[in-house]
């Protein structure tokens, strides 16, 4: 009986032990997410300009979005001839009333200011990710075991993660492919095989090209990557018109309101589709039970186009990035696959020796609209790509060794990616 009795009570002691070590680190969760606002309001307030923020701090998941990835065709220019041209500061649209050149004192005093902002907003959306208040829908079954490095990142332990996570496409060998008789359409070469250039672009979709006059500025690279159904036509001014490569999702592929089969778009140029897996699905898998069953419109555009320079994304190959980003960050990312974006950027970091990426991180230009193609105004376009980027762009800031003028003109420099030495 005595013994029956201590065990009730040792029972009971661990029960109201657990209870308590949870509420505490309830309590602490709450305590940092209260001082993270703080932080922001006090910084927000300090403003001259009190810029409008109705900036929404609930996490809004997208229902399974792909990621993308591919390969162009430019000439090979290994050479460091030809610098792209700047563009020109008078394109540079300022969220001001003034029609006289803002002084470059105050120019400088408002990119500190906007992009003190953006690094406090990012932070607050960084720490919500990990917060114990907050319900994430974990749609791909993501459960990361992988080690955290412990401190700030180098810039070069980063790009040599990036060049290491072994971004590709599938190929002919790769199961269950092969014993289903369809890796024979797969093509024969690899992304992007032997290209290398001197210069690569890496352009968002993001509203605040629009009215930019980065046209130009963008056409001078050697490389162009573009996503989905971003147009040129009619944006030239701002976005450019020549494209190298295009990586689509399997929406984009599937839907036919993107018009995949006979769009000029995607035409003449490189192509990697890709569609998301669950974080630990087999091939076998995601084949059975794709996000969009992307696989005959594929093997049937292969099989009528041999030629084309169409690559299918392995779904493993975004998780590997996303393990590499998450490793990298010491709070927990959202369980999403990378974005688009960081996904041109590992895959260029290979055959470029620098990396320009336009509007990824958002410049004064940041406005309501979703796209700069589109008339479509809401604060969640913005916001939900700042919730899935808000690591990312935080990784961009380490990468980038240019001057601070450059994401005033809505772009963000990594040089020397393909130059780093990288240890085995």
């Amino acid at each position: 009986m005595r013994l029956v009795g201590l065990t009730v009570c040792l029972f009971m002691n661990i029960v109201f032990l657990g209870m308590g070590a949870y509420l505490y680190l309830l309590w602490i969760q709450y305590w940092r997410y209260a001082q993270s606002n703080t932080l922001l309001a006090d910084q927000t307030s300090s403003s001259k300009n009190h810029s409008r923020r109705d900036l929404a701090h609930e996490i809004e998941i997208r229902k399974g979005r792909p990621m993308f990835f591919r390969a162009p065709e430019p000439p090979t220019m290994m050479e460091p001839e030809s610098a792209p041209t700047l563009p020109p500061t008078s394109a540079v649209n300022l969220s001001t009333t003034t029609t006289t050149p803002m002084p470059r004192h105050l120019m400088i005093k408002a990119i500190e200011n906007h992009k003190m902002k953006l690094t406090v907003q990012l932070r607050t959306y960084q720490m919500d990710g990990g917060n114990l208040l907050f319900k994430h829908e974990n749609k791909y079954g993501v459960n990361y075991r992988g080690v955290k490095i412990k401190g700030e990142p180098t810039r070069e332990s980063i790009l040599c993660a990036l060049r290491k996570a072994e971004v590709r496409a599938l190929r002919d060998g790769d199961e269950p492919f092969t014993r289903l008789g369809v890796a024979k359409y797969f093509p024969s070469t690899t992304l992007l095989e032997g290209r290398y250039f001197n210069t690569c672009a890496v352009v968002s979709s993001a509203a605040s090209l629009k009215g930019s006059g980065l046209g130009d500025f963008i056409d001078s690279h050697d490389a162009i990557v573009r996503f989905n159904h971003a147009p040129t036509k009619g944006f030239e001014e701002d976005v450019g018109s020549r494209t190298t490569l295009r990586i689509v999702n399997s929406q984009v592929v599937t839907k036919p309101e993107f018009d995949f089969w006979d769009s000029p778009l995607y035409r003449d140029v490189a192509l990697l589709v890709w569609d998301p897996c669950n974080y630990t699905a087999t091939l076998e898998q995601w084949y059975e039970t794709p996000d969009f069953d992307v696989f005959p419109v594929y093997f049937r555009r292969r099989l009528m186009v041999p030629q084309e320079d169409l690559h299918l994304l392995h779904p493993q190959a975004l998780w590997k990035l996303w393990n590499t980003l998450q490793k990298h960050t010491r709070t927990n990312m959202l369980p999403n696959p990378p974005s688009s974006g960081f996904l041109g950027l590992a895959i260029m970091l290979s055959h470029c020796a620098t990396v320009n990426l336009i509007e990824y991180i958002p410049s004064l230009r940041l406005s309501k609209q979703c796209h700069y193609w589109e008339e479509w105004h809401q604060w969640t376009c913005t916001l939900r790509d700042w919730n899935r980027e808000l690591v990312r762009s935080r990784r961009a800031h380490l990468l980038e060794r240019s001057a601070h003028i450059n994401e005033f003109e809505s772009w963000t420099q990594i040089p020397e990616g393909r130059m780093i030495r990288c240890s085995s």
